[in-house]
């Protein structure tokens, strides 16, 4: 018989409890005695059951059963020939498993995937999971392993690997599995076979002064002699290319190098080896230097207008400024960060690429630089700003809150939704998206009062969203989202519809935007477009898309006296779009004379005691947490606005720096004294004297931020409080603490996701002590992964986890992966819920026995009620006797009561009630017998019936007097 166990031994204390059932249990009653027996030997069984089902109980058995999981290594430093081997061994190993044995296997890399759960089977099937090849990752393959297997088996792991894991801790995991009770035998599978050649590491010096010569150190691992090209990049431009001679193992070559202009500078080593090689991951690998210099300024501007005051301006306060046009601005944080801080004057966001707007936020918000915009007639929100990143880096809205400034305007969008608007751009949406997210984006900038209508049109025109007040913004959102491309192109009908609803809408301004590729007729369109604005004052602008837009589309918007946009790219769309709906209200660009109020104290206006008056500025509301220094009298309107944006500080001034507006600034003394204070309040302070030398380490699987503080005299700053910004590949940026872990060290991990270029800003100071201030920003790549680096096999990894759990390397005998040598593992099977069910079908029992009286008479009429419900309970019909012999019987039993002959069997007689009485015989004859029949003769009492009847009568009262004293009696 199985041992039994409990769960929860303590509930067994309740069987102290049994004596106080029986006691109120027992029996009372004599007549029903039995009855009660029966019903408290019922409840003492329901109250065992109980309270062993609370205890838990639990039968244990051996268990005589194996389960394996196999764990093969499918990351790209094992080769297919080395996974081939993987299988065929897996093959070979099932081909032994036994009758009540299991197998599953998982195939890892990055991550782990179950290829096969725990089955029977012992044939293996083409492995079809696919893990992430780029990392090795046998802790999570081993944590997978254990969450498999079932508890009432032994359990094996078995690991083919090369051992080289670049992620988790498998010593870690082994630990767990040792715990569990898991044994992890181990297989090594060899590494990639061919030749490769990688480049191992680049060093660089952290800091240069400009023109400095300096060493590029780089190193190159090879399995084999052979030839390679070495090429170094600065800026993405080629500085140096040579052929080297390649020796299997460590090779080391430097390369002197001198960069003149300050900022950072990213350098990039590629080698190409002259054979074929394996993987063209490991082939290259950067590095940065930072150039240190004064500080510089990057001045962007598309006219000469915009800076022909300011420029030379800024030149004269001993500022170093570089101006580009708004096309020119740097496509990559490594660019950008070379400057300290960025000027826009008069700059369009309809010029600037989404994704180069987010990398000035980036620069401004992660890397700590300064950011100026400088108004005009084409920026704020009239050149497209709202729901930009610009416009969220800025200290004000684009948008005024005012709602009484801005006269009622309808805008109509036309949009063309035939085939060719199905093309995917840069942007990687297609056309048609982004001309609808531009309709959202402008209506979004429209007031409860403005109106709002969306005619798309193929070769039919359809009011998607018909002229309405835009009071919900998301229900017409949500119509815009339905439109789907269609067939061909025809304008006219479209033109046509807008001049049959526009002209009776009851807004002040209306205005319409036509968006298409132009590849239609074009007879009377530019005509019934000029009549629009002729008799009602209807403007156009139109859109043209690619580069064989016909000239009639730009013919439209001059008889519409709106504006023509040529689009190849329509990435800028969205800010085309909610620039036209500025322009449209008439009202956010303020065109008269005024003085400027100063509205807080600010170092901008240091030395400064009068400002001269301006002729006009582009309205703009400033946001909560901005600093307004200047307003406009009147309106309150905010002129200049500064604020903090993360780490560093952007400033927006609403006017502009030429003689358009600034009339009177441009030849005013304190001109370039002003532009200098603005732009230095925004520059970061590195700290007076104070350095910081910052690296990056990589500690095993950690990669940790090192910094080290000083002070001018070399000593160390300590109990700073020190955060960094890290900003990665893709912009996105992770803010972290670091932790003084020595002298004038600080430290903190960090989690890199991606390969790249990173960019860290460290900055911090002590509390209370500005002195003690001290900031860096630089650069870091995380190179490609550990998994594409020359290491040979890690057989020690593999033995190590082998002998944590009692295991082996078995390399050539997969006979032994089935062994039945683990210690053999109880199980316990749970026995309580068969109780419990035991218990709940005696409690009725229990309860009809207490509480029901059944008698014979109640059986048999339940049986005789089944055998009418059913025919095959009653029972087989007997032959009737013979029909002589029935009569017979009853003509003897007539001639005995004519006679009154009793019959001497019965339970009493009729002398017994008449005392000394003689009997009487007769002979009585039967009246009318059958012909042929004998006389019947039967002796009669000479009792009379009455007497006889009454005697019976009697005897069956005494018989129920006798029977209710005995039910009455107490019991003894």
């Amino acid at each position: 018989m199985a041992p039994v166990t409990f769960s929860d031994p303590a509930a067994l204390l309740l069987l102290l409890t049994l004596p106080f059932f029986i006691w109120i249990g027992r029996p009372r009653v004599a007549y029903r005695r039995q009855r009660d027996w029966l019903s408290l030997l019922l409840r003492v069984v329901i109250v065992l059951c109980l309270v062993l089902a609370l205890a838990g109980v639990q039968t244990v058995q051996a268990a005589n059963q194996l389960s394996v999981v196999f764990l093969i290594d499918s990351s790209d430093s094992i080769d297919a020939t080395a996974r081939d081997q993987a299988q065929q061994y897996v093959q070979s190993a099932l081909k032994q498993m036994g009758v009540n044995d299991r197998a599953g296997l998982i195939v890892f890399g990055q991550n782990a995937l179950i290829e096969r759960g725990l089955s029977n089977a012992t044939d293996l099937s083409s492995i079809t999971s696919a893990p992430i090849r780029l990392n090795t990752n046998i802790a999570g393959a081993l944590r997978l392993a254990l969450a498999m297997f079932p508890a009432d088996t032994a359990r094996r792991i078995v690991l083919l690997s090369d051992g080289g894991q670049t992620q988790g801790d498998a010593l870690a995991a082994a630990q767990l599995a040792k715990a569990a009770g898991v044994q992890i035998d181990s297989v090594l599978l060899p590494s990639r076979s061919a030749a490769d050649m990688a480049v191992s590491d680049v060093q660089a010096p952290a800091t240069v002064n400009p023109g400095e010569q300096f060493d590029l150190g780089v190193t190159v691992q090879s399995q084999i002699d052979g030839a390679a090209t070495v090429t170094v990049l600065a800026g993405g431009a080629v500085i140096s290319q040579q052929l080297e001679q390649v020796r299997a193992g460590t090779n080391h070559y430097v390369f002197t190098l001198s960069v003149k202009s300050p900022g950072f500078q990213d350098f990039q080593v590629r080698i190409t080896p002259t054979t074929p090689d394996v993987f063209p991951q490991n082939k290259q690998r950067a590095g940065f230097t930072e150039v240190i210099g004064p500080p510089r300024l990057l001045l962007v501007s598309d006219t000469p207008d915009e800076t022909g005051a300011l420029l030379p301006a800024l030149q004269g306060e001993g500022l170093q400024v570089d101006i580009i046009t708004a096309a020119a601005l740097p496509d990559t944080l490594a660019q950008i960060a070379n400057y300290q801080g960025i000027v826009l004057a008069n700059v369009p966001a309809t010029e600037i690429s989404t994704q180069r707007m987010k990398l000035l936020q980036s620069f401004v918000r992660d890397l700590g630089g300064g950011l100026v915009a400088i108004g005009g007639p084409n920026s704020y929100g009239v050149g497209g700003y709202f729901q930009t990143p610009l416009e969220e880096t800025l200290p004000v809205d684009m948008r005024l809150k005012d709602q009484k400034r801005v006269p009622a305007l309808t805008m109509a969008y036309v949009i063309d939704r035939s085939g060719s608007m199905e093309e995917i751009g840069p942007s990687n949406v297609t056309n048609l998206e982004l001309a609808k997210e531009a309709a959202r984006r402008s209506i979004a900038f429209l007031y409860p009062q403005d109106r709002a209508g969306v005619l798309s049109f193929d070769s039919n025109p359809e009011w998607l969203v018909p002229l309405q007040y835009v009071t919900s913004q998301q229900s017409i959102d949500d119509q815009i989202g339905t439109l789907r491309p269609g067939g061909g192109t025809d304008i006219y009908a479209a033109v046509k519809a807008i001049t049959q609803a526009l002209p009776a809408d009851p807004s002040t301004l209306k205005h319409v935007i036509l968006l298409t590729d132009g590849g239609a007729d074009p007879s009377g369109i530019v005509e019934m477009v000029g009549k629009l604005y002729q008799d009602y004052g209807i403007t156009v602008t139109s859109i043209g898309i690619g580069n064989a837009v016909p000239s009639f589309m730009a013919d439209i918007a001059t008889a519409g006296h709106g504006i023509y946009y040529n689009l190849v790219d329509l990435q800028t769309i969205p800010q085309i779009f909610t620039a036209e709906t500025v322009l449209a209200t008439r009202s956010y660009i303020v065109e008269k004379p005024f003085v400027a109020v100063q509205s807080a104290a600010s170092p901008i206006l240091n030395g400064i005691t009068s400002l001269p008056s301006l002729l006009g500025y582009v309205a703009t509301t400033a946001k909560d947490t901005a600093t307004i220094v200047l307003t406009v009298p009147g309106f309150d309107d905010p002129l200049l606005a500064t604020w903090q944006y993360g780490l560093g500080r952007a400033v927006a001034f609403t006017s502009d720096a030429t003689s358009r507006w600034a009339k009177q600034w441009v030849t005013w003394d304190q001109f370039g004294r002003f532009w200098s204070q603005v732009i230095r309040s925004t520059l970061s302070d590195t700290g007076i004297g104070n350095r910081l030398e910052s690296h990056v380490e990589q500690r095993g699987d950690q990669t940790v931020l090192v910094v080290e503080a000083r002070d001018a005299s070399g000593g160390f700053l300590n109990n700073l409080d020190l955060n960094a910004h890290v900003t990665d590949p893709t912009l996105a940026a992770q803010a972290v603490q670091l932790q003084q872990v020595a002298p004038g060290r600080y430290e903190t991990a960090i989690t890199p996701q991606r390969e790249g270029a990173y960019f860290i800003r460290v900055g911090g100071s002590a509390a209370g002590d500005p002195t003690t201030s001290a900031a860096q920003t630089f650069g870091w790549v995380l190179s490609y992964s550990a998994e594409y680096a020359i290491r040979p096999p890690n057989v020690g990894l593999l033995t190590d986890l082998a002998q944590i759990t009692q295991g082996a390397l078995i390399g050539d005998q997969p006979e032994r992966v089935f062994a039945h040598d683990l210690a053999v593992q109880q199980t316990t099977t749970p026995v309580w819920p068969y109780l419990l069910l035991l218990a709940a079908v005696l409690l009725p029992l229990d309860i009809a026995g207490r509480r029901l009286i059944l008698t014979r008479q109640d059986f048999d009429t339940l049986t005789h009620w089944l055998r009418a419900r059913f025919a095959w309970l009653n029972p087989r019909p007997v032959a009737a006797a013979p029909a002589v012999e029935r009569i017979s019987r009853l003509q003897a039993a007539k001639a005995r009561a004519q006679t009154g002959t009793i019959n001497a069997d019965l339970p009493f007689s009729a002398g017994s009630a008449v005392d000394n009485t003689p009997p009487i015989t007769a002979s009585l004859t039967a009246p009318e017998a059958e012909p042929g029949a004998p006389p019947i003769s039967t002796p009669v009492s000479p009792v009379s019936k009455t007497a006889a009847s009454e005697s019976l009568a009697a005897h069956l009262l005494e018989q129920r007097r006798r029977s209710r004293e005995g039910r009455d009696k107490p019991p003894s």
